[in-house]
């Protein structure tokens, strides 16, 4: 998949990253359909907060569940999360 990695002060890029797993049965995999830089992103960015490995940017998103874990309490196939 594709993802916005911080890298070093300045340097952000798309990069091609792995896919997320189902870890445990509840857990939920998104499709992701919008997504935001929000603040705390902005500071690592700025090295308020400085990072010793890269970084996928991007915590505020909103997308479907196209493969719930089998025991994801109420969610179902194609359930919208924001």
């Amino acid at each position: 998949m594709k993802a916005a990695v911080f890298h070093h002060p300045g340097k952000i890029s798309v990069d091609t990253v792995d896919d997320p797993i189902l870890e445990k049965s509840n857990d939920v995999i998104l499709k992701v359909t919008s997504t935001a830089i929000c603040g705390s992103d902005l500071h690592i960015y700025d090295v308020f907060f400085p990072q010793p490995h890269p970084l996928i940017m991007g915590h505020e998103f909103m997308g479907v569940a196209p493969r719930p874990g089998a025991d994801a309490a109420g969610a179902t196939c194609f359930w919208r999360i924001c």
